[in-house]
Parts: C-alpha cells; sequence; structure tokens
C-alpha cells in the first residue's frame, strides 16, 4: 500500500503524464493521422495544442519527439505491460486509468517522469514564445475549471 504522500506523487505524475499525452499520440496506436496542412490548425487529439497553428518544420519536430518519447517509454515497459497498456487504450480505458493499472515500480515511475518532462521542454522548446503563452493561457484555464470541479464536488 503506498502511502499518502506517494499516491499524491503518483497521482501528479499521471495528470502530468495525462496533461502531455495530450500533445502525444497515443503510444497504443500504431497509425498516425494525417498532419495538418501548413496554416491549419492542429485538430482532434492535440489536446491542449488544438488550434495552435504550427509550421511544417514544427509539426515534424513534434512528430520526432512524440515517437522517441513512445520508444522511450515503452523501453520502459515490461512485455506484459505493453499488452496491458495497449489493451487498456484500445478497449476505450482512459490513459489515466490504464497507466495505473500498470503497477509500475517506483523505478519505472521515476523514469516516465523524467521521460515526460524531457519532452516537455523539448516540445517547450519548439514553440515559439506566442504558442507558448497560448497553451498556457489553456492550461490556466484547464487548471480552474479543474479547481470550480473539485470544489463543487466536495
Amino acid at each position: 500500500m503506498m502511502s499518502r504522500s506517494k499516491k499524491v506523487k503518483f497521482m501528479s505524475l499521471l495528470a502530468g503524464a495525462v496533461a502531455l499525452s495530450t500533445v502525444f499520440a497515443p503510444l497504443a496506436i500504431n497509425a498516425q493521422p494525417a498532419a495538418p496542412q501548413v496554416g491549419q490548425r492542429a485538430g482532434r487529439g492535440m489536446g491542449k495544442m488544438a488550434g495552435i497553428e504550427l509550421s511544417a518544420e514544427q509539426q515534424a519536430q513534434m512528430e520526432q519527439i512524440r515517437n522517441e518519447t513512445r520508444t522511450q517509454i515503452e523501453a520502459v515497459l515490461t512485455p506484459e505491460q505493453r499488452q496491458q497498456w495497449q489493451a487498456a487504450t484500445q478497449n476505450g480505458q482512459r490513459r489515466r486509468g490504464a497507466m495505473a493499472s500498470l503497477n509500475l515500480s517506483e523505478a519505472q515511475r521515476t523514469q516516465i517522469r523524467q521521460i515526460m518532462q524531457s519532452s516537455k521542454e523539448r516540445v517547450t522548446a519548439v514553440l515559439t514564445p506566442e504558442q507558448r503563452q497560448q497553451i498556457e493561457q489553456r492550461m490556466q484555464q484547464w487548471r480552474q475549471q479543474r479547481q470550480q470541479r473539485n470544489q463543487t464536488s466536495n
């Protein structure tokens, strides 16, 4: 059984992973959707990136980061965990629940946290200051909405 502080840290990790997963394509899906054309907005499945116009170069860089991140995370998981993750996400389970069901070790959680942090930094470096500001505004709105939901449910 995890202590309360470990649960809070783990849930923070999962929340971060979920937030970043909105930027990255789902790990279990091999087929990549067509990227928007230059000047088009990022589309469905892009979460906080939806509505942010990316250049062709930015799209290519994001795709590379997504692929490298997926490979790095899959390398952390055992073959059984990879199968569980793929089955859960293909069956429509939310990523947070799917990740929680993997029974990750503390070392795996730490590695995934580091991978996701590195990916977040790389994604941020690809964006222009204006794009970063747009995403930060969306994250603030999301946090406020989440806080309001939590207050009304308590």
